[in-house]
């Protein structure tokens, strides 16, 4: 799969270079060319799925052949390894809450994943990378948990002075 940039001025880029670069060259956000349909498979048979293998089937598409299927496994693996209940909201809407990971924001998922798949896409560079988050709220704490420990990455969190809560 392709991503291409918002500002549509950018070449198209695979998921391991969307990922490196964080931000097209045009100053764009990554989206990708198209969005792939969850296997009917998947979806008519859902209860006979572990969690981890439904966030496989549904990622695999985005990453491609960027990350060999056993590596991806591992990934998915440790991105949603704690518990994040479905809730029922009507007869026939269902919700996440994905409020229950580390730093009990819903970040925790998109940080643990991005963070792991950037440690593997830099895993042989010779010299570190820095990832720089601005933020005012939980966005540095997921942030910070989803890369701790991760090989060659560096991350430094700006808080305004001030302007956070007492939680966050």
């Amino acid at each position: 799969m392709l991503y291409y940039s918002l500002n549509k001025i950018s070449p198209k880029v695979n998921f391991s270079e969307a990922t490196i670069l964080g931000q097209a060259p045009d100053k764009g956000l990554y989206f990708p060319e198209k969005i792939p349909a969850v296997p009917k498979q998947i979806v008519e048979n859902i209860e006979e799925f572990s969690n981890e293998q439904i966030a496989f089937e549904v990622i695999a598409p985005y990453v491609g052949h960027t990350i060999p299927k056993q590596e991806l496994q591992r990934i998915v693996s440790e991105t949603i390894n704690f518990n994040f209940p479905l809730q029922q909201v009507s007869d026939n809407i269902f919700s996440f809450e994905l409020f229950h990971g580390p730093t009990l924001a819903f970040k925790d998922v998109g940080a643990r994943f991005m963070a792991r798949c950037l440690g593997y896409f830099l895993k042989n560079e010779k010299e570190n990378t820095t990832v720089l988050v601005a933020t005012s709220g939980d966005t540095g704490g997921a942030v910070a948990d989803g890369f701790y420990d991760v090989d060659r990455i560096n991350v430094v969190i700006l808080y305004p002075h001030g302007k956070i809560s007492d939680i966050q």
